[in-house]
């Protein structure tokens, strides 16, 4: 997958569509809905805008300074996964949406690409990069419910 996928901070202007489909009508949002309704309300909501003649980049409408890594196919230009994200305080970033097209997701065709785990370890390697920053968090991950996913186990018969 190394060779298929790049990561960048915006995506070509001839790829909105593809890129409205991973952002807005992706097939796997039910997985999280209750973050992503979270994160809309208290963040703002994603807005696809021109940045320069021809590119792309995802704000928030209510945070100015969030950000956005693609993970993008190298053959076609399209975006398959997509971090936005901000610092959240000198030593934090948060990822505030997260998106993977479902060919990519768990159960998917390409799953087996770990797109998600791969997006989350670039992001992790640019924040590095930022002074102060000792951690990366998410912010769908502290909404889930804190129940276990497991079954109890069955008492064993005496």
């Amino acid at each position: 997958m190394s060779g298929q996928i790049e990561f960048r901070s915006h995506v070509s202007s001839n790829q909105r569509a593809a890129l409205e489909r991973l952002l807005f009508f992706n097939a796997c949002q039910g997985r999280v809905a209750a973050g992503i309704a979270a994160a809309v309300e208290n963040f703002g909501t994603p807005e696809i805008v021109v940045a320069g003649p021809d590119r792309l980049r995802v704000t928030l409408s209510e945070i100015a300074d969030a950000q956005a890594l693609f993970a993008v196919e190298k053959e076609t230009g399209r975006p398959v996964g997509m971090a936005l994200y901000m610092r959240q305080d000198f030593e934090s970033v948060e990822v505030l949406h997260l998106s993977i097209a479902a060919e990519y997701a768990s159960g998917g065709v390409r799953s087996d690409a770990q797109l998600l785990l791969k997006l989350l370890r670039e992001l992790r390697r640019c924040t590095r990069r930022m002074k102060g920053v000792r951690r990366l968090d998410l912010y769908y991950a502290r909404l889930r419910n804190s129940t276990p996913r497991w079954r109890p186990l069955a008492k064993a018969a005496i």
